[in-house]
């Protein structure tokens, strides 16, 4: 999976997601879809600054040990 990050005039950070060959809105529930998948995320940074990247870093490695400790537990 890939992410795509920009920070749009304001100064917020936007995110796109890569599937395939098609970028579209970021969506929380089709991310989850894909690290269930395979627990991987690739980042294109644009214009964010390397305190940015950082801390977005830091939040997507929580995400991807998150999504792995939960698919390491059995269904109940």
């Amino acid at each position: 999976m890939k992410l795509h990050f920009n920070k749009n005039e304001k100064g917020d950070i936007q995110v796109q997601l890569e599937r395939g060959t098609v970028i579209s809105e970021f969506d929380y529930i089709e991310m989850l879809k894909q690290l269930t998948q395979k627990n991987q995320i690739e980042c294109e940074w644009g214009n964010l600054d390397a305190d940015e990247k950082t801390k977005l870093n830091e939040l997507l490695n929580k995400i991807k040990e998150a999504v792995q400790n939960g698919m390491e537990k059995p269904l109940e």
